[in-house]
């Protein structure tokens, strides 16, 4: 009876702390640049997120031949020239948000800081971001810049006027 009990508390516990995940449900990454030919968008609704809300630990990875383009041209320069995903095929962000979220029910602002890798090269980086419940779900907002040349992201020489330095990154994920 003792060990029965005993498994049972040790499932239980397991199950407890596994629940304490929210995995990604869906959403939308969504990028804007200028250049001075036109202004590029393009937006992504693959991705894996998962958010450990009693450590405040953050894991996203969004495969760079997700994002869909307007013109197919355009999808295939910025995978095949700018961003080579088939070398890269990964941006990836693994952080921590450091205000305590357990039992986030309003809009909340949080400070998230980690390592963000894009084209291969990993940076520190530190942005806000905005968690509140809705619908059953933890709906998260960010949007912070990402410059090129920071990422060793090389412009085709041809294109350099052309195509803008950064880009403004917007996300919002839905998590459960």
């Amino acid at each position: 009876m003792i060990r029965f009990l005993v498994l049972t508390l040790l499932l239980a516990s397991t199950s407890f702390v596994y629940g304490q995940i929210l995995n990604f449900d869906h959403g939308k990454v969504a990028f804007h640049t200028s250049s001075i030919m036109s202004d590029i968008e393009a937006s992504s609704e693959v991705m894996e997120v998962s958010l450990d809300i009693v450590s405040g630990a953050v894991e996203l990875r969004i495969p760079i031949s997700s994002f869909e383009f307007e013109y197919e041209m355009m999808q295939d320069h910025f995978n095949e020239e700018y961003l080579e995903s088939d070398k890269f095929p990964d941006a990836t962000f693994k952080g921590q948000i450091a205000q305590d979220i357990s039992n986030i029910q309003e809009s909340t602002e949080v400070d998230l800081s980690g390592q963000l890798t894009i084209h291969g090269v990993t940076k520190s980086t530190n942005f806000k971001a905005t968690l509140a419940k809705q619908d059953g779900m933890t709906k998260v907002k960010c949007v912070f810049p990402i410059v090129f040349k920071d990422y060793n992201v090389d412009e085709p020489s041809i294109l350099t006027k052309s195509v803008a330095k950064d880009v403004e990154l917007k996300a919002t994920f839905y998590l459960k």
